[in-house]
């Protein structure tokens, strides 16, 4: 794991947390395949379900800071706190922590593990649920076990973006093409097998991509500009998983594929700004956004200026 994509862990301690014991052994003798069907209805403020989203589910909850005993569910589970800072007390399984949650920060329950929380401010937290058939599909041709590690709070930059994207996504009902939510979910599966795996004796040495094959991802990522190139694509151009793939992405370029392909759809938006007529929605399509306020979104952050700013400037 490195510091610039996941900061450790904040300071916590495991702790005797003073539990109901028949709702923790109800919890711990239960098992739900969705984890949003453990919460009460009326603290769902938001979720995708019905969208085309196979696999993948996000949910807005939003309720009082009761205790809450949730069963083990069929899905790896990454909550990022919305609300202010608060003191979280958490059970993953076995393993009890007391921390504090800070806005931004992750925490990450893997499947089947049941989980008791207990927080000192009300619950404003956003869930993105994972089927582990994601991880297993990004590791083809690894053999080691896909099993990840509990996270009690940390800063996880990437990860707090995705679910951003996917938030924004649901807020302007936007991005109901399958497309948009398999390559989310590639890319969380991936992430989340480079920094939360359970460590193996294996070694971690990585090998860097040649010239050549950056030239053809380059190639083909400008190819399907408009359409959008999947990490499952990309991995194939080269011969490799998509694990493999990303990590040896990574390793080489210094970013991740996704990142990638995103600063070559935005310089190519950048000259269609300049250099056409296009309106900005039509560019928008042109460069493989799903819509004008994703453009938006992603260009200011690049470049510092909305689509519509940069042409005046330009």
């Amino acid at each position: 794991m490195t510091t610039d994509q996941v900061s450790r862990e904040k300071p916590s301690h495991a702790a005797s947390i003073d539990l109901d014991e028949r709702r923790w052994r109800a919890a711990e003798h239960a098992y739900m395949d969705e984890p949003l069907d453990a919460v009460p209805t009326e603290q769902v403020r938001c979720s995708s379900k019905g969208r085309p989203w196979h696999g993948m589910a996000l949910w807005h909850q939003v309720a009082g800071n009761g205790d809450l005993y949730i069963p083990a569910a069929g899905k790896h589970c990454i909550i990022v706190r919305r609300g202010p800072s608060t003191g979280l007390m958490q059970r993953h399984g076995s393993a009890s922590h007391i921390s504090r949650w800070n806005t931004g920060d992750i925490v990450l329950l893997p499947e089947r593990t049941p989980s008791f929380w207990r927080t000192e401010l009300d619950r404003d937290n956003l869930h993105l649920d994972l089927s582990p058939q994601w991880l297993e599909r990004v590791q083809e041709g690894d053999d080691r076990p896909v099993s990840l590690r509990s996270c009690f709070g940390a800063k996880d930059p990437l990860l707090f973006q995705m679910v951003q994207l996917l938030m924004t996504a649901l807020d302007d009902n936007s991005s109901m093409h399958p497309r948009f939510a398999e390559g989310i979910a590639t890319s969380v599966a991936v992430h989340l097998l480079e920094h939360y795996r359970e460590s193996t004796p294996q070694s971690d040495r990585v090998a860097l991509l040649s010239a050549r094959q950056l030239r053809r991802l380059a190639d083909l990522v400008d190819a399907q500009i408009g359409e959008g190139v999947s990490l499952d694509a990309m991995a194939s151009e080269v011969g490799l998983s998509v694990f493999h793939f990303s990590r040896c992405f990574k390793a080489t370029c210094g970013e991740t594929p996704h990142q990638f392909a995103l600063t070559r759809r935005l310089d190519r938006a950048k000259s269609l700004l300049v250099d056409s007529r296009h309106s900005v929605s039509e560019i928008a399509l042109a460069t493989g956004f799903s819509s004008p306020s994703h453009f938006s979104q992603a260009f200011r952050k690049q470049w510092g200026s909305t689509p519509s700013q940069f042409r005046r400037d330009h």
